[in-house]
């Protein structure tokens, strides 16, 4: 330590001295302010050339959103930013109480309008956040907030379920079908051991008007398709609520209550229904009724399928730290946006089902 500081003395000092001055006679009589300043200066130049180059950013630019704004872009514009036309953006901020304006931790302010849009085309891409930046004139850091803000603090309706009018029969009375999914991380935790990488898992029942209701997770990569039944109380929810009507406590569970069906993982129970899997030869009405029931069922893969296509932030797993980010709220969070969605353009699950999904002041508030 010693010698460092009287390298860096030395390193100050001798550019100051003249021809025939020695270091003595230097120290009984020391250079003026500006001499030493003009060493100090040279010295911090010479150092900043052997630093390291400077990494590439983007200037902050384009246009900061607004709502005069978003009226302004065509209509396909808009869809592809964000996913919504500006009015429907204008409905979804009312249906989300999105405080007005937005306020992070660290004190950048938003209108709620901004919030909700940066939201949207952050998880409309796989794009960096400097591109946002470049486009909507907000630094990087400050996108980051809002959008890990923002998606901690929106709530999800956990227990919607659609009313006993539109529950669709196939054979037996039928909820809806449901299963799980497997969302990739980067980091290493939560190891899925089937999967073979690093996830969280997610389970969610896919309903005839086409939202996916009851959505339950995250919970680590390892844990089975069982342990997230049971850990849900999905099934004791259906218990309590899925009652056929007219039915009573003496009825037979067959007649009483309407079904989940899920993979032949699940079992059976009072309220869950799975396909024939018998290693026996299936007789001709099981093998039909499987393969009728199968197609119901292909609307969960349809429906987690269309959560990812619709906004692929998602599944961008090489940008999702455990711990780092709040990576357990986002797939929750595109659910949510994905419901929202298909309340305003229903999928083909509802057009399958002929059943048509609750608007978004139905869906968030009743």
């Amino acid at each position: 330590m010693r010698w460092g500081l009287e390298k860096l003395l030395l390193t100050i000092l001798l550019p100051s001295l003249n021809d025939g001055d020695n270091l003595f006679s230097l120290l009984q009589e020391p250079p003026s302010p500006t001499a030493i300043y003009a060493g100090v200066a040279a010295h911090l130049e010479e150092a900043s050339r052997h630093a390291e180059p400077e990494r590439a950013r983007p200037e902050q630019g384009g246009e900061r959103i607004t709502t005069a704004w978003l009226y302004t872009l065509k209509p396909r514009d808009i869809l592809y930013r964000f996913r919504f036309y500006a009015a429907e953006i204008e409905d979804l901020v009312c249906a989300l109480d999105i405080p007005d304006p937005f306020k992070t931790d660290n004190r950048y302010r938003f209108s709620a309008i901004e919030a909700l849009c940066l939201l949207l085309a952050r998880f409309k891409s796989c794009e960096d956040m400097y591109d946002l930046s470049m486009k909507y004139d907000r630094s990087q850091s400050s996108i980051s907030e809002v959008v890990n803000e923002l998606t901690t603090s929106l709530s999800t309706p956990t227990q919607y379920m659609p009313p006993a009018r539109l529950f669709v029969t196939f054979g037996v009375s039928l909820i809806a079908p449901f299963g799980t999914s497997v969302i990739h991380l980067c980091t290493s935790a939560s190891f899925n051991g089937h999967k073979k990488f690093h996830a969280l898992k997610y389970e969610a029942v896919k309903v005839p008007n086409g939202l996916i209701a009851h959505p339950y997770g995250p919970v680590e990569g390892r844990r089975n398709d069982n342990h997230l039944l049971a850990a849900s109380g999905l099934l004791e929810w259906c218990r309590a609520h899925a009652t056929r009507p007219g039915t009573t406590a003496n009825t037979p569970p067959e007649h009483r209550y309407y079904h989940l069906f899920g993979d032949p993982a699940y079992g059976l129970n009072a309220v869950l229904i799975s396909p024939f899997s018998r290693a026996r030869q299936r007789s001709e009405e099981e093998a039909k009724w499987n393969a009728d029931m199968s197609a119901v069922r292909i609307s969960v893969e349809h429906g987690f399928g269309g959560v990812l296509a619709l906004w692929p932030f998602a599944h961008t797993w090489w940008k999702h730290k455990l711990y780092a980010s709040p990576v357990g709220r986002y797939y929750r969070i595109a659910v949510l946006l994905t419901n929202a969605h298909n309340c305003i353009r229903p999928n083909q699950t509802s057009v399958a089902f002929d059943c048509e999904p609750p608007t978004l002041e139905e869906y968030f508030h009743d």
